[in-house]
């Protein structure tokens, strides 16, 4: 018998994903078990799916269960993005998968559910590697590639189904990799921080999760008029379906089909020049009843703690990504761009107030301000209505979320908070030369509070403050004095 056993076990020692492998590296899902990394301080299970393929006559329907597997699913490496528009090119419509990040997976951790920024038409999961919350926080993270653009917003709001069913498999299945589905946080930043707002009023996610972090977006989001230098049409991240139904409308029209099985046949090549159309979301269907923030200012939404902010200079990536790409607003310029976005009057007070000789001489500089500003003083909005802890990123040297001029005064603008966070593609990590180590006890500090919220829904300091998060610089601050609110509110 003893002789038996030793063969048996010897067998299995040598079959991938049998009984031989670390007890940490294989877990069982509904679906079947899957294979993961052990990568120093963490357990990575990558490229999990959690929903079929919306691919063939399953594109624009909601999400579908996974197809059950045989035997053990290798889990080494991440799925591809989701189809989007042509600029990525590692991008497809089989893309329903979702990674796991965990310390270990035995025991109950808090759970953090991450959705990426890029608007609702752009973006990867993958792309932000939570290895230092999770090992740090003590934390499973839990980073969702969902539909985008067309593929995710044409009709009902199919991208905000599939985040859904995310939730639904890290309710049914997290436990297997250290998880408590029990208390799961909704994260997500820009374009991932409105889904996540949207989704404390959708009726579908009641119950899936238990905190929610805000990052750069809100449940009313949209942009003014002239929010791009070159100026540009006001945007909404919300239109009622009558709106949405018109767009596609023009779509079938320009590709000359009368209903959507014609379109489910059109490959995705086609359907370049129409994906534009799609950067909003959809109210007044199954998934949104309402509007979000309508929902919000009604009290239409769930009741969890939120942990919500913003960057001291958001809107300076704006004016940034022009003058890569050739335009940068010069000091002479600058008073026409602000005049033709806010009108003559209003136009000459706001120059006097915000003069392009305060930022070098910078009209590029002195714009991002001027946006950040009348934007952060903008009262009544759905974080207003949220009861929630907040919070300003203000650190002058941070990183800017693409590469700007060398000589780009960026500050705290929009998605540079991420690196202290997560290791984001294309940017340099925290533990590089590019970071001192005052940004470095602020990563750290900025993991501990986040990763406290997700445990017990209290980031550690008083919710009557918006706390400053910046090197050396961590504290208490009053947000409409720093943005000259009484200035804009005289404005009317």
């Amino acid at each position: 018998m003893k002789k038996i056993a030793g063969l048996l076990l010897t067998a299995a020692l040598t079959v991938p994903g049998c009984a031989g492998d670390p007890p940490d590296l294989v877990a069982e899902t509904s679906a079947g078990a899957v294979e993961g990394v052990r990568d120093d301080s963490v357990t990575r299970f990558r490229g999990i799916p959690y929903a079929a393929p919306p691919v063939g006559d399953l594109r624009w329907r909601a999400p579908q269960p996974v197809a059950a597997w045989d035997g053990v699913r290798e889990s080494s490496e991440s799925g591809p993005a989701c189809a989007q528009g042509p600029q990525r090119k590692d991008a497809s419509e089989d893309c329903l998968h979702l990674d796991v990040t965990t310390p270990a997976p035995d025991g109950e951790r808090p759970v953090v559910v991450w959705l990426h920024g890029g608007g609702f038409s752009e973006g990867a999961g993958f792309d932000y590697d939570p290895r230092r919350m999770a090992a740090q926080g003590d934390v499973v993270v839990v980073t969702v590639e969902f539909r985008l653009g067309l593929y995710g917003f044409l009709g009902d709001n199919y991208g905000f189904q599939d985040q859904q069913a995310a939730l639904r498999w890290v309710r049914d299945n997290i436990r297997e990799f250290g998880g408590d589905p029990r208390n799961v946080t909704l994260m997500g930043q820009s374009g991932g921080a409105i889904g996540a707002c949207a989704q404390l009023t959708a009726p579908g996610a009641r119950g899936l999760f238990h905190r929610a972090i805000l990052m750069s977006g809100e449940c009313d989001a949209a942009m003014p008029k002239d929010f791009t230098p070159t100026g540009s049409a006001p945007f909404d991240f919300f239109r009622p379906a009558a709106a949405t139904q018109a767009v596609v409308r023009s779509t079938m029209t320009a590709l000359d089909c009368d209903d959507l099985d014609c379109l489910r046949r059109k490959p995705v090549a086609e359907f370049e020049k129409e994906y534009p159309k799609y950067g909003a979301a959809t109210y007044g269907v199954p998934t949104l009843p309402q509007d979000p923030g309508a929902a919000v200012a009604a009290g239409n939404y769930a009741k969890v703690p939120v942990l919500a902010g913003l960057t001291r200079n958001e809107h300076r990536l704006t004016s940034g990504i022009f003058a890569v790409a050739g335009w940068r607003i010069s000091a002479g310029e600058y008073p026409g761009v602000i005049a033709k976005a806010f009108g003559a009057g209003a136009g000459a007070r706001i120059v006097g107030e915000y003069p392009a000789s305060r930022y070098g001489g910078d009209g590029a500089v002195a714009w991002g301000d001027v946006f950040t500003d009348s934007m952060a003083c903008q009262t009544g909005g759905s974080l207003d209505e949220l009861p929630s802890f907040r919070y300003e990123f203000a650190d002058p040297d941070a990183q800017p979320l693409i590469d700007l001029p060398s000589d780009f005064d960026a500050g705290a603008s929009h998605g540079s908070e991420l690196p202290m966070l997560f290791e984001v593609a294309g940017r340099e990590p925290v533990t590089s030369d590019y970071y001192t180590d005052a940004q470095r006890d602020l990563a750290a500090r900025m993991i501990g509070y986040w990763t406290a919220f997700a445990r017990s829904g209290d980031t550690g300091w008083d919710a009557e403050d918006t706390m400053q998060l910046a090197p050396g610089a961590t504290g208490p601050v009053d947000v409409a004095e720093e943005h000259r609110c009484d200035f804009w509110q005289s404005l009317g």
